[in-house]
């Protein structure tokens, strides 16, 4: 099979979304198929530029009405587009966020392929939801028929979907992760707390008002009055970073470590000797992959109640489910997921098999199935 899988967003920028292409992408390759990512060029490309990645326009980051930042694809020329599907000649374009402007909508115009969209976004409530959804929704009527099967990463982000396309029939296929990538290599107990002298909590994200960093910060100092031999490492960046080290010195908070970002081999070895993840965001989460990558790693992990979350945290899981802004409940739960050594290995326990739905072989073998949908659809309407 011919596949063409879209990035809307810039490709080297770090993001759940363009980790989770280049996983599908490398399984996809393993299984013999022909593969090529679409990507947006960004105005400063780097040197190391992947065989498979095919950049074309330019990208533009700008603010987004939900307290977050986006670099997105703006649009290519009509002439490049065609050269791309004459050469590529794709039997499945896999476009993943096919709503976010503009360059998905002209690569759909020009298609032949199969075209397979895929959502990532989950859309707080609010005002502010509901006049940008209206702003989209001549963009989506312009794409919707373009498209010839829907998917979506979570329940959270098939509500969004259906907001866009209220007819359609949508398959939920979660994230996924290479679990063998994120597993420590020893066997060692996993238990961290029970033999740790200091006691690490890892925070791993970008670091802007969404991602709820601030409300870890008040609820790390709040459990610093009760507990001297714990550490708050915090990796990422963003435009927070010197608001969130003015609140560190404010609150007095001891032992805090910002460490902009790091490469993923480092973030695996964090998490991998962590004793609590924590990722206390507030909303816009359609998934949780982070929260996943913790859980191979062997880490214990707490998480903030939005709905991508609470897609991730089922069964005992949701005892990692917390409001961030409760500073109280907050810094509560991290003392029992820290230091209870009975509840951490019955969570240990659960968080063991639970991850095993999201490896990407099995990931890869659902899209593929829709794949063969798409095709088997196309060739009964000719």
């Amino acid at each position: 099979m011919r596949i063409g899988i879209v990035c809307p967003y810039n490709y080297f920028r770090p993001g759940g979304v363009q980790v989770l292409i280049r996983g599908i992408a490398d399984t996809l390759q393993q299984r013999g198929h022909y593969v090529r990512i679409i990507a947006p060029k960004p105005r400063k490309v780097p040197k190391d530029v992947p065989d498979d990645l095919v950049l074309i326009g330019t990208s533009t980051e700008f603010n987004t009405p939900f307290a977050t930042k986006a670099d997105l694809g703006m649009s290519g020329s009509n002439e490049t587009i065609d050269a791309l599907f004459e050469e590529h000649k794709f039997d499945i374009l896999h476009l993943h966020e096919p709503g976010m402007p503009v360059l998905s909508a002209q690569l759909l115009s020009r298609s032949n392929a199969v075209n397979i969209g895929t959502m990532h976004a989950t859309l707080p409530s609010g005002a502010v939801s509901k006049s940008f959804v209206t702003f989209m929704l001549p963009y989506a009527k312009y794409i919707d028929p373009k498209i010839d099967l829907v998917t979506a990463v979570s329940d959270s982000a098939k509500q969004s979907a259906i907001v866009y396309s209220p007819k359609r029939k949508v398959t939920i296929i979660p994230n996924g992760i290479d679990i063998n990538k994120y597993q420590p290599k020893d066997n060692k107990d996993k238990n961290r707390s029970m033999t740790n002298k200091t006691k690490t909590i890892v925070y791993v994200g970008r670091l802007e008002k969404r991602k709820g960093a601030r409300y870890l910060i008040e609820a790390y100092a709040e459990l610093c009055k009760h507990h001297k031999d714990i550490r708050l490492i915090i990796i990422g960046d963003g435009g927070l970073r010197k608001s969130l080290e003015a609140q560190v010195e404010k609150l007095q908070a001891p032992n805090v470590k910002f460490l902009g970002f790091v490469s993923e081999k480092k973030k695996i070895e964090y998490l991998q000797k962590a004793d609590l993840f924590v990722s206390p965001a507030l909303f816009g989460e359609s998934f949780g992959i982070v929260l996943v990558e913790a859980m191979a790693a062997g880490c214990v992990t707490l998480a903030g109640n939005n709905s991508g979350y609470q897609t991730v945290m089922t069964g005992r899981g949701r005892l990692s489910l917390v409001n961030p802004k409760s500073t109280d409940d907050f810094w509560q739960r991290m003392e029992l997921l820290i230091y209870d050594q009975e509840i951490r290995k019955l969570w240990l326990e659960w968080a063991k098999n639970h991850i095993k739905q999201f490896d990407y072989s099995i990931i890869t073998s659902m899209y593929l199935d829709v794949y063969k949908q798409g095709l088997k659809k196309r060739k009964a309407n000719k």
